[in-house]
């Protein structure tokens, strides 16, 4: 038959139809009502190919019929769904007559989830298999003989009848895997099988529905709660798949405001109700299942939660003090971890004593690197300072700076830290208000309500100046100890420091920036306890301790010869046994131009580049790196007084996800690094034609382009007294470090200190310059070049 000669089949034609049409529009009801369309529109496509396929086109192949399965037997139709379904036979025929059905949609390319089954065969499955279990929990007749169907609904009423213990064990122990996996809730959530998604719900409505259809009568309506959290994540199902034309079911944030245009909504406040809808179906599964394993209560019908599970307080005042409640919930959130999503439920006493909390509740990040909403963010961030408290990770010293501080302050700075988000203004300077307030309120006394509203103000001075800044500056450090006070705000602020940077992110948290903000950390602590950081530098008791810790690879002589002729942040930030590789590395130049090593600092490759300084070089890696997909999550460039020039180079994998990614993801490949490890000498020397390689990855490889396409550029000339920093805030793009940095070297730009930042998609760059004759940038007319000139080269890369 020529496709000419195709039957036409109108009701296949217009579900096929819809389903392109759900990419470009959204109807008012985006949610169950669209679903509902779509799945009766499906519905409509199989019973005409059933007629078609008939004996004489009439009513379809006899003893068989179709029926309807898992979502699509609920009326749950998605973009990007497949279609669930399960042809019931009587055995008297050939079953393959009855499957002829499914080929015009295969030949449609629609996905068919589907089986052959009789009844007792379909009963055998489910007993056997928990997926099938639950799909025939919700079937359909959609098509064909209706005596057949009545058979397997009562043979199904029968089988539920019969204690069903496996399946609530299956899907516990599926339950509590997934708590496993996920006991914070995510940014970025998976709205069918991640926690508090449609899986979740569907658990809920699986578990009620059995207990139902035991007894002969449909399930109860759900609440009015769940029913309102279920027609949201329909809805953002809906949008996330026709604007990914593609199955997937993941919310990622950086695909929020396009949800939120095609559901015609606010893009904040809508992602703010699906994570609160979420907890609300975490919370009634969890009760589903508490309440099925409990035979002292009542068989559950768990779509009405119970009035214990409702948020509510025993009348008159409750035991112990407001804050003393709030510091229990704080000492004991390590047990609870996981139990909910809900990090810190609203209660009476809660809004006695942190009113300010509501604002947080479900507050997504504005941020994309962030994995998790504002509130929960902020609770993690306690656990995760509880933890480094305890535990000395990746050599942070986190437990000795805890020493001598209370851990309930500990905890309220962490618990405190973001308060301000959600407030017009610096969530810094609010949050330090904030805190006052609190404190008042609770009845702190005046040196914790000091750290705390300290701690709010400073949690991200520490970051900031270690990633930005040149640590090895008296005036850097001095202005930084100014900013915190005392030592024990100090070590307020440093735990705090790297208990946020951890539950933000891998993108925020690394070991190369667990060593800088030590260091800076250190530095800091010496001049608060010695008084200038002229002192604190004590660069000879570090030296003899590099040289101490080196005596069995090199001689005193090497090592100081080395380490004398860099600038002192090098020694300040650089552990003894990275030097001792540098030394190595600059060793094996001898005659040659370029020396390269490839190693690994915990999960981050890293790419250390030994050769001899002339203008351009920087350029010439960066250049190499992009050119082969190395994102750059971090670095820095040094020069030693004999002209010999060290860079450090923190990578990931841009083919990957890139900082995005999770952490196994973001290796690169051993072929890609042998390709890198000739490419880079290769550009130093110029012998690698850099743009025409980044011309071939741009177009092979494209980037989105950033949601913000702009290019926020200053020169702080107060931030140095011998250089200008030049700083850059942009989205990333590929090959931006290198477009910044031969930008820099066409305005005959000296770059002394590189600090490369890039968290997730965003990226902050500070570079140290001076012009050739050793001067800064400080004519009004040239400052408002250079930053034009930087500004335009970021920007033209998204040409």
């Amino acid at each position: 038959m020529t496709a000419s000669e195709t039957p036409a089949r109108p009701a296949l034609d217009s579900f096929i139809a819809a389903r392109s049409e759900l990419s470009e529009r959204a109807a008012a009801s985006a949610g169950l009502e669209r679903c509902h369309e779509l799945s009766d529109l499906v519905d409509a496509a199989l019973r005409e190919l059933d007629r078609e396929l008939g004996a004489n086109g009439e009513g379809g192949v006899e003893g068989h019929a179709l029926v309807a399965t898992g979502g699509y037997g609920r009326r749950e139709q998605a973009r990007h769904s497949d279609i669930d379904l399960m042809i019931l036979v009587d055995g008297s025929g050939d079953a393959s007559e009855a499957t002829r059905v499914l080929y015009p949609l295969w030949d449609a390319r629609l996905e068919v989830g589907h089986s052959v089954r009789t009844p007792a065969q379909a009963m055998e499955a489910a007993q056997q298999n928990v997926e099938t279990m639950t799909a025939l929990l919700d079937t359909r007749l959609v098509a064909g003989d209706e005596a057949l169907y009545g058979r397997f609904v009562t043979a199904r009423r029968k089988l539920l009848r019969r204690p069903q213990r496996w399946m609530h064990r299956e899907l516990s122990e599926r339950r509590a895997a997934l708590v496993e996996a996920e006991p914070w809730q995510l940014q970025s959530p998976d709205l069918k099988s991640g926690r508090g998604g449609l899986r979740d719900l569907q658990l809920v409505h699986w578990l009620a529905t059995a207990e139902a259809l035991a007894e002969g009568h449909e399930a109860p309506p759900p609440s009015e709660e769940l029913r309102e959290a279920h027609e949201r994540l329909l809805a953002t199902r809906n949008a996330v798949h026709a604007l990914n034309e593609r199955k997937t079911d993941v919310y990622r944030a950086d695909l929020a405001a396009r949800v939120a245009a095609w559901l015609h909504v606010d893009p904040s406040e809508w992602r703010r109700d699906v994570f609160i809808a979420m907890r609300v179906i975490d919370a009634a599964a969890a009760s589903a299942l508490e309440g099925r394993s409990s035979r002292r209560r009542r068989p559950l019908l768990p779509w009405r939660r119970r009035r214990e599970d409702r948020p509510s307080e025993a009348e008159g005042e409750p035991a112990g003090s407001d804050l003393g409640r709030l510091l229990r919930d704080l000492r004991e959130l390590e047990a609870k971890a996981g139990r909910a999503l809900e990090p810190l439920p609203a209660t009476r006493w809660l809004e006695r004593v942190l009113p300010e909390w509501e604002a947080l509740r479900g507050l997504p990040h504005a941020t994309l690197f962030h994995r998790h909403p504002v509130d929960v963010h902020s609770m993690r961030t306690v656990a995760e300072i509880d933890y480094a408290m305890r535990v000395d990770e990746e050599q942070t010293g986190t437990p000795a700076a805890a020493a001598g501080l209370s851990r309930d302050e500990v905890l309220l700075a962490a618990l405190l830290h973001d308060i301000g988000k959600g407030h017009e203004g610096d969530h810094s300077i609010v949050g330090a208000v904030i805190v006052e307030r609190f404190a008042s309120r609770v009845g702190l006394g005046a040196d914790a309500t000091r750290r705390l509203a300290a701690a709010a103000e400073h949690h991200l001075l520490l970051p900031i100046v270690a990633t930005r800044r040149d640590i090895a500056d008296p005036r850097v450090i001095r202005e930084a100890a100014e900013a915190i006070g005392d030592t024990s705000t100090l070590h307020l602020v440093y735990l705090l420091a790297v208990a946020d940077a951890r539950a933000t992110g891998p993108e925020v948290w690394n070991p190369w920036k667990a060593q800088l903000i030590r260091s800076l950390y250190e530095r800091v602590l010496e001049v608060l306890s010695v008084g200038t950081p002229e002192a604190a530098t004590a660069p000879e008791q570090r030296l003899s301790a590099i040289v101490e810790a080196l005596a069995g690879r090199f001689t005193a002589e090497q090592v100081e010869a080395h380490v004398r002729g860099i600038e002192p942040g090098y020694l300040l930030s650089t552990p003894p046994a990275t030097i001792g590789d540098h030394i190595e590395l600059i060793e094996q130049l001898g005659d040659r131009p370029t020396a390269v090593r490839r190693d690994r600092l915990g999960d981050l490759d890293r790419l250390t580049v030994a050769t001899r300084d002339r203008p351009g070089i920087l350029q010439a890696v960066v250049g190499a790196l992009a050119g082969h997909n190395a994102d750059v999550l971090g670095g820095v460039a040094y020069t030693r007084d004999d002209g010999v020039a060290i860079q450090v180079w923190h990578l990931v994998d841009a083919l990957s996800g890139g900082a995005a990614a999770e952490d196994g993801a973001r290796s690169i490949d051993d072929r890609r690094w042998e390709r890198i490890l000739d490419a880079v000498p290769a550009a130093i020397a110029g012998e690698f034609a850099i743009d025409e390689r980044l011309a071939e990855v741009r177009a092979t490889y494209p980037m989105p382009v950033p949601v913000r396409r702009d290019a926020e550029v200053n020169v702080d000339n107060g931030a140095s007294t011998d250089y200008s920093v030049v700083e850059v805030h942009t989205a990333d793009r590929r090959g931006l470090l290198y477009a910044i940095t031969r930008t820099l070297h066409e305005l005959a730009l000296d770059i002394h200190l590189a600090k490369v930042d890039t968290i997730g998609p965003q990226v902050v760059d500070a570079f140290y310059v001076q012009r050739r004759n050793g001067r800064r940038v400080e004519n009004a007319d040239e400052i408002e070049r250079l930053e034009r000139r930087v500004r335009e080269a970021v920007l033209a890369l998204d040409e």
